[in-house]
């Protein structure tokens, strides 16, 4: 029988994969914490929403496995032998999933209210929650390129994955709403 409790983290302390010990509150806890908090909002989304036959959904779950991959080299330091690298590759199918999405649906020139379905709001909150990994991922990568000794991960490609999956999750949330019937509710507007 596995058992989970270790009581190893107590202390403040975690492990990481192929690197010592470190703080809860250390850059990489908090960056990695913010990513696998968007991976499961994003999951609540793909449960949600209902267009798009499995093409949604399917999109969702590519991206939180791209999502997995991006924890992985945030976990492991950069000259580790086993150390993963997010590709160029899935920079270039978000892009391209965001040409898909905008040949779909017409995007307002104003900001939108989030909430008019059920998916197209658990799309927002992700999509809220990934700008806010971003965030911590540019920490990271900011001190690391300060401090080359932290051996935290030097990728790029992190926080630009990260800022296109915003933009795709904010299409994706607008096609729900189409979708639904249910057009945006923009912030400029008047309630009825």
């Amino acid at each position: 029988m596995v058992t989970w409790r270790t009581g190893s983290g107590d202390r403040g302390m975690t492990d990481l994969l192929g690197r010592r010990r470190v703080s809860k509150s250390d850059a990489i806890i908090e960056a990695l914490g913010d990513v696998d908090e968007a991976t499961s909002h994003i999951g609540l989304a793909r449960a949600a929403v209902s267009w798009g036959g499995e093409w949604g959904p399917g999109v969702l779950e590519q991206v939180q496995r791209d999502l997995y991959g991006l924890m992985s080299e945030l976990a492991m330091p950069p000259n580790h032998s086993q150390a993963h690298r997010l590709p160029t590759d899935r920079l270039e199918w978000l892009d391209q999933t965001l040409v898909d999405l905008k040949g779909r649906i017409a995007i307002p020139n104003e900001f939108v209210l989030p909430g008019s379905t059920v998916g197209g709001g658990h799309l927002d909150v992700a999509r809220a929650v990934v700008r806010r990994a971003e965030r911590a991922v540019v920490r990271v990568l900011e001190a690391s390129a300060d401090d080359p000794d932290l051996g935290y991960p030097t990728n790029p490609i992190l926080s630009s994955y990260l800022n296109r999956l915003s933009l795709v999750l904010y299409f994706m949330a607008r096609l729900q709403e189409a979708e639904s019937g249910d057009p945006p509710r923009l912030a400029s507007s008047q309630p009825s």
